[in-house]
């Protein structure tokens, strides 16, 4: 078997076993008639105002998302339009929330870049890294905040102990892998190496990329404070959707503390390849979080995850209209 199809069969059977996993745990979620019977009369007297109000706050989260995604474009030198930029940014979100695979929005948006600018392959690259080490970082700096304000809170239960407890860990592997890169690519061996494999140029343009950022700290700090605002704005779509459920079977929603304080949790748990675009993982962490931290039903814990879902994969349809839409540039044949 060629290696390259090798690859294919892995990643299609990594897909295989991703989905396999989300629709074994939704078994599990929704297996109990009692439990989906709560659900739907939590459902049929739900507040729509406060789930409007949770689809204009994701809506925030994408808007902001997109002007941080032109400033990290703009320090690469991708003069593109808004309209274009916003396209191939809403593309990326769709591929992400709608196909299988571990990088596949990222993928896309690096397959448009270089179609557009066929000689910045390097910068395209560093553009959908750094959006991935900025979101990184701002939940870093948010977790932080969380885990001095909310500490003991958080490690109420042995469960919820455990889930902090792995959530810190792997932020803390995540920013300590980001640092030893710096002292790693300057290394003298390393350049050797790559100069053997003939791999010292493309090494060489991805320095000089990543440079752009360093130069152009200010733009970059912008970004940064974009990426943590949009990370608010996500939280709170989960806020308004326990508010909408507020009511007969859940007599107190979780409120914007208790929401914030979890929600570092849920984005780096649900971060993992486990399930396909952290369906079930998503629903059954706010089944236990706040079941166990603010007494909420276990029924509506896996609403108040759907529906927060359910919005984003609304946001998620005009990247689908982008693709149809958009048109990639020919390629040139002399």
């Amino acid at each position: 078997m060629s290696p390259p199809r090798r690859s294919r069969n892995t990643k299609h059977l990594l897909s295989a076993l991703q989905i396999a996993i989300t629709l074994g745990i939704l078994v599990f979620l929704f297996h109990d008639s009692a439990k989906r019977a709560q659900m739907a009369e939590a459902l049929r007297r739900a507040d729509w105002r406060w789930l409007l109000a949770g689809v204009f706050a994701y809506g925030a989260v994408e808007i902001l998302g997109a002007i941080q995604w032109q400033l990290l474009l703009r320090i690469q030198g991708f003069r593109l339009p808004w309209l274009q930029a916003t396209s191939i940014f809403f593309i990326g979100v769709f591929f992400t929330l709608f196909t299988p695979g571990l990088i596949a929005g990222d993928a896309v948006q690096i397959l448009y870049l270089v179609k557009e600018k066929p000689e910045r392959k390097a910068g395209a690259v560093l553009v959908v890294v750094m959006d991935r080490i900025l979101g990184l970082l701002s939940l870093v700096v948010l977790a932080a905040v969380v885990a001095a304000a909310r500490f003991h809170w958080l490690r109420r239960t042995a469960v919820t102990a455990r889930l902090f407890d792995l959530t810190i860990v792997l932020l803390a592997v995540g920013l300590l892998c980001l640092i030893a890169a710096v002292p790693a690519a300057k290394s003298r061996r390393l350049h050797n190496v790559l100069s053997a494999l003939h791999w010292a140029d493309k090494i060489a343009e991805i320095r000089d990329a990543l440079g752009c950022y360093l130069v152009n700290r200010r733009r970059t700090a912008i970004a940064f404070s974009l990426t943590v605002t949009a990370h608010l704005f996500y939280f709170g779509t989960f806020y308004c959707t326990g508010r909408a459920l507020e009511g007969n079977v859940m007599t107190r929603a979780p409120s914007l503390g208790e929401i914030f304080s979890i929600m570092p949790i849920v984005n780096t748990l649900t971060a993992l390849p486990i399930s396909f675009a952290g369906i079930g993982v998503r629903e059954s962490l706010f089944q236990v979080l706040l079941h166990d931290l603010s007494r909420a039903p276990e029924a509506v814990g896996v609403l108040i995850g759907a529906l927060g879902f359910a919005i984003r994969l609304l946001w998620g349809l005009p990247g689908g209209a982008a693709f149809l839409w958009y048109r990639l540039p020919r390629v040139s044949r002399s």
